[in-house]
C-alpha cells in the first residue's frame, strides 16, 4: 500500500512537468494551421499602416491581394498562438491562410470551393470588374479543378498554383468564418444607402423603406447560402476547431445630420441582430463557437458622426474606413477569438489530463496486483 502510494505520487508529479514542456498550441499548427475565411473585416481593412502606404496601394493587383495585413485579426490571432504568418500568403511555410478579400460574399467562397448549390452572386461578384479580377487571382493561386469560373462553368483545369482551397479547408486545424457583412450590409450600402439624398427630406422615408427591404431580401439569400459552407466544412473536416464571427452595424451611433441627434444608423440594428441570432444558431447546430463583435470600436462609435457627414466624404478610402472596425476594434475581435480558443484548449487539456491520471491509476493498480501475487507466492 505504501509502495503503491509512492509510485502514484511520483507519476502524478511527473505528468504536469511533462505537459508544461510541450507546446500548448501544437494542435493549432497541425495540417495547414489556421484558415481565416471572410470579407474585408477578416482582411483587416484599415487595420494597419499599409492602407496609408501609396506604394502598397499602387502595387500590382495580384501581389497586393496576396499580402497579409498587419493588425488584422487573423494576424493577431496567429501571433498569439505562434503561427507563422509570412507577409506573402503564397508562402507555403505559412500556418495562417487568410482567404479573405474586400467585398467577398458567401457565394464567392462557395463557387471557389466548387459547390454546386445554385447560389451565385451575379449582381456583384460577377458584375464588378475588380471583383472578377479578385476572383481570378484566387483561382490562380488557391483554386481547385472543381472551382467555378466567373461564367458559371466548372473549370476542370489547372488552378491552385499554391494550394487547392479544398485541401486548405480539409487540412486546417483552426477555421474562422466572417461572412455576411458583404452579403447583406455592403450590398444594401452600394445599391441603397449610397443613393439616399438627405438634402431632399421628402424622399428620405421612401429611401429608408427601400434600404430596409433590401436588407431583408439580402438576408434571406445569405441565410440559404451560409449553412452550405458549414455543411462542406463539417463533412470534409469534422475535427476542425471552427469559430463563427458575427456581424456588426458600423454606423449604429451615426445621427441623421449634424443638427439632429437621433441615431438613425441604429435603424438597421434589427437586421444585424437577426443575422447574429442565425449565426449563433448555426454554431449550436454544428458544434462550433460563436463570437459576438457588436460592441467593437468603429469610427462612428468612437467619434460623433452623422450620415450627412458620411455621405459627404469624397475620398474612397476614408469613406470605406467608416464601415469597418478601428485598429483597436480589430484587436478586440482578435482578443475574443483568442479567449474562445484558449478556453477550448484548456477544456481539452483538462479532459486529457483526467484520462492520463485514470490510466496511470489503472496501470499501478494492475502493477500492484501483480506484485502482490508475486509476494504472496514467495511468502
Amino acid at each position: 500500500s505504501v509502495l503503491l502510494s509512492a509510485l502514484m505520487l511520483a507519476a502524478l508529479l511527473l505528468v504536469p512537468a511533462a505537459a508544461a514542456q510541450t507546446d500548448p498550441y501544437a494542435s493549432l499548427k497541425e495540417g495547414v494551421g489556421y484558415l481565416a475565411i471572410g470579407d474585408s473585416f477578416t482582411r483587416g481593412y484599415g487595420a494597419g499602416t499599409e492602407w496609408e502606404d501609396h506604394i502598397y496601394l499602387n502595387d500590382t493587383y495580384g501581389n497586393y491581394e496576396c499580402r497579409n495585413v498587419s493588425g488584422s485579426y487573423p494576424n493577431l490571432v496567429a501571433e498569439a498562438f505562434g503561427l507563422d504568418a509570412p507577409e506573402d500568403i503564397r508562402d507555403t511555410s505559412a500556418k495562417l491562410w487568410p482567404l479573405a478579400h474586400d467585398a467577398v460574399s458567401t457565394a464567392y467562397i462557395l463557387d471557389l470551393l466548387g459547390i454546386d448549390d445554385g447560389y451565385r452572386d451575379e449582381e456583384f461578384t460577377y458584375d464588378k470588374s475588380y471583383m472578377i479580377e479578385r476572383y481570378d487571382t484566387d483561382l490562380k493561386y488557391f483554386g481547385d479543378p472543381l472551382s467555378y469560373a466567373p461564367d458559371g462553368a466548372s473549370l476542370y483545369g489547372e488552378t491552385g498554383e499554391v494550394m487547392s482551397v479544398r485541401d486548405m479547408v480539409k487540412n486546417a486545424s483552426l477555421i474562422t468564418i466572417g461572412l455576411g457583412q458583404t452579403d447583406v450590409i455592403y450590398k444594401a450600402q452600394i445599391f441603397g444607402f449610397n443613393t439616399l439624398d438627405l438634402s431632399d427630406t421628402s424622399t428620405i422615408p421612401a429611401g429608408i423603406a427601400n434600404i430596409l427591404s433590401m436588407l431583408y431580401n439580402y438576408f434571406n439569400y445569405w441565410k440559404g447560402a451560409y449553412p452550405l459552407l458549414l455543411d462542406y466544412i463539417k463533412e470534409n473536416n469534422p475535427d476542425a476547431r471552427v469559430i463563427l464571427v458575427g456581424t456588426l452595424n458600423p454606423i449604429k451611433d451615426a445621427t441623421l445630420n449634424d443638427d439632429v441627434s437621433i441615431k438613425i444608423g441604429s435603424l438597421i440594428n434589427f437586421i444585424m441582430d437577426t443575422m447574429n441570432a442565425f449565426t449563433k444558431q448555426c454554431a449550436l447546430k454544428y458544434g462550433y463557437t460563436y463570437i459576438d463583435i457588436t460592441d467593437v470600436d468603429t469610427p462612428a462609435s468612437v467619434t460623433t458622426m452623422s450620415l450627412g457627414h458620411i455621405l459627404s466624404i469624397s475620398d474612397a478610402t476614408e469613406y470605406a474606413l467608416i464601415a469597418h472596425p478601428t485598429p483597436h476594434g480589430y484587436e478586440q475581435i482578435a482578443e475574443k477569438i483568442i479567449a474562445a480558443v484558449e478556453k477550448d484548449l484548456a477544456k481539452e487539456q483538462s479532459t486529457g489530463l483526467k484520462a492520463v491520471f485514470a490510466a496511470i491509476v489503472e496501470w499501478f493498480k494492475s502493477l500492484f496486483a501483480k506484485l502482490a501475487g508475486v509476494f504472496g507466492k514467495i511468502g
